[in-house]
């Protein structure tokens, strides 16, 4: 006889999450009612953000709320390395997927990077967060990385202290791999820089602000490639 195991599915919601709850979100209950078609006894996984997955039962589900009871609490994954992926603004398509990827691997903040040669100016804000909502529900991850504004090179350089690392990429750095073994103590700072690369005035100011500069392979990589690869280098 097979014994068919179904997948529970995770969602993220933004608020307290007690013995027994009730959801108002429109959008959330209608997913659960008309695409999932859960009904009564339905089991689904709620986190909050605390570092919990809360197993709940469906007790009722109407148009626009649905009521749940907790069946049980299980410590979920948050990344214990800080790191913050500064990606010039590149087309809409390459920046989303490499947010959505640097989520599920594990970076714990995004800041939109307005570089000389960015190839756009603005970014979908609530798009953004909703690819990383969905990113982290989907790979399991307790927390939500935080999107910060939109910023140049220079106001986010002068963001840095000594509680920082900063990681930059950079056609003939040093090898990445040199970075490897960073403190855990620090938040890393990833700047990646936009398909036509940094501009001179970038790269003089980040030699003037004495920081080193990596290179991750020979060839050249598009933006969202370099985001994606570093990351999963500096994490795993």
């Amino acid at each position: 006889v097979e014994c068919i195991v179904m997948r529970l599915h995770r969602f993220y919601v933004s608020q307290p999450l007690g013995e027994e709850v009730v959801i108002n979100d429109v959008s959330l209950v209608n997913q659960w009612k008309n695409v999932f078609r859960y009904t009564v006894a339905d089991v689904v996984i709620i986190f909050n953000g605390d570092g919990f997955d809360y197993h709940y039962s469906l007790q009722s589900i109407t148009k626009g709320s649905c009521t749940l009871t907790r069946l049980s609490t299980k410590q979920s994954y948050i990344p214990s390395q800080k790191i913050t992926l500064c990606l010039s603004l590149i087309k809409k398509d390459a920046f989303e997927l490499a947010v959505q990827k640097a989520t599920e691997l594990g970076v714990t903040a995004c800041v939109p990077l307005l570089s000389a040669r960015s190839e756009k100016k603005n970014i979908s804000v609530d798009r953004l967060q909703k690819i990383m909502i969905e990113a982290s529900e989907q790979c399991g991850r307790g927390d939500i990385p935080e999107l910060l504004p939109i910023t140049t090179l220079s106001e986010l350089l002068d963001t840095l202290n000594d509680s920082h690392h900063a990681v930059f990429l950079n056609a003939g750095g040093l090898p990445l791999r040199e970075a490897k073994n960073l403190p855990k103590d620090k938040e890393i700072i990833v700047f990646i820089g936009p398909e036509g690369g940094w501009s001179e005035d970038e790269l003089a100011l980040v030699q003037e602000r004495g920081l080193r500069s990596y290179s991750l392979t020979s060839t050249t990589l598009r933006a969202e490639t370099a985001a994606i690869a570093t990351c999963a280098f500096l994490i795993l």
